[in-house]
């Protein structure tokens, strides 16, 4: 399926369109609100995701090493 330059920049412009709105709703309401967001993963899942990173680093190389 081939996608136009057209239809890539209607949907660009849609969304800034949208945005804009957005923005011009809360955007008082954003200034008021400074919360910062705070992330806290349990060691078995910093483990699960580090075991997730080993192995698919190894994955890679190991493919590497089979195309040469």
């Amino acid at each position: 399926m081939t996608i136009s330059d057209y239809q890539i920049s209607s949907v660009i412009r849609t969304y800034m369109k949208n945005m804009k709105v957005r923005m011009n709703r809360t955007g008082k309401e954003r200034e008021t609100d400074n919360r910062e967001d705070e992330v806290n993963i349990s060691r078995e899942g910093m483990k699960k995701m580090l075991y997730d990173r080993i192995g698919e680093h190894v994955t890679e190389k190991l493919k590497r090493h089979d195309e040469k």
